[in-house]
């Protein structure tokens, strides 16, 4: 059989995909040749991304204007995830080089393991299993418990998957609130949540969810003042940015006992620090940036990436432009 002409070079970076057969199969077909590497650094990156033509980015490298300005034939960045602030993307429009996302993804995903993590706490898992373990049989220390069709669901941003999960709480008889000044009435109407303001939405919520993309004005948007507002039976659960939540003013309300309890899939700092004080407390539990995840979702991720690339070098338009 006659091999494919490499007519363009593609960089997979700052990923751990495993075997790229995925993303051979979308790519080798119009010629491309994939080189992998995680990029730990701007030098590493560099080299890596030498005259490539595309770069598929994950979540575990950084694309800084030196990286971006190093490249000479790339057109076009395609983020394999959602988030795109580990990419420069002033350097890369003033380079000319075309940036895409894939905002569609794991959302089935994401709202369950925020609805695992509300289940968790109403129906008090880990304080069952732990009597288990002491020898302790029934539900003298479980008390109380509450139904959660008595639980008002506050969620911040009701996007695609802060809907989603609108959507599962609301089968188990919810209550909800919302708060996302740029989404459209007709979206609260249709979920059934009353639209609030972002004081009525930590004032009023049992559980409060976070869905709100990372940006200047969502940057610690849970702090001691918006936390200081919240019920003392209350429960913060993130699987948006970890960069919404302020973890020092966290672990004070905590370690207090001003609020019930945190369930965080995503960090300021990923992985963690042996010294991050949330580690310490039975009041907070946290999972490794995996609500993401299930096979399906992560091959949808890969294919999707990778189509975006083989558009922009067959010379179409891209589904998912951010720049």
């Amino acid at each position: 059989m006659r091999k494919n002409i490499c007519k363009h070079k593609v960089a997979v970076v700052g990923a751990r995909f495993g075997a790229l057969t995925i993303e051979n199969d979308i790519l080798n077909p119009i010629g491309c040749k994939i080189v992998e590497g995680i990029g730990k650094t701007e030098l590493e990156l560099i080299k890596l991304c030498n005259n490539a033509d595309a770069i598929i980015v994950g979540s575990i490298c950084d694309l800084t204007e030196p990286v971006i300005n190093s490249l000479n034939n790339c057109k076009i960045i395609s983020r394999a995830g959602v988030g795109t602030d580990n990419i420069d993307k002033i350097a890369a429009k003033k380079r000319g080089i075309i940036v895409t996302y894939v905002p569609d993804y794991c959302i089935e995903e994401v709202s369950d393991h925020a609805m695992s993590f509300i289940m968790y706490y109403a129906r008090k898992l880990e304080t069952a299993k732990n009597e288990v373990l002491s020898g302790n049989w029934g539900i003298s220390n479980l008390r109380p418990i509450y139904p959660l069709k008595e639980s008002i669901l506050g969620i911040l941003g009701i996007g695609r998957i802060g809907a989603a999960l609108a959507k599962k709480a609301s089968a188990f008889g919810m209550k909800l609130i919302a708060f996302d000044p740029f989404a459209d009435d007709l979206i609260f109407k249709k979920l059934k949540a009353q639209k609030v303001t972002l004081q009525q939405l930590l004032k009023k919520s049992d559980y409060l969810s976070l869905h709100a993309p990372y940006t200047k004005k969502t940057e610690e948007i849970i702090q001691k003042k918006t936390l200081s507002l919240m019920k003392n039976n209350a429960v913060i659960i993130n699987v948006a940015r970890g960069e919404l939540i302020n973890e020092d003013d966290l672990y004070r309300s905590l370690k207090k006992r001003s609020i019930r309890a945190a369930a965080l899939d995503v960090l300021t700092e990923e992985p963690p620090k042996k010294s991050n004080k949330l580690l310490t407390l039975d009041n907070c539990v946290i999972t490794p940036h995996s609500a993401w995840y299930s096979t399906n979702a992560q091959n949808e991720l890969r294919e999707k990436a990778a189509e975006e690339v083989k558009r922009v070098l067959s010379k179409r338009k891209p589904r998912n432009q951010i720049n």
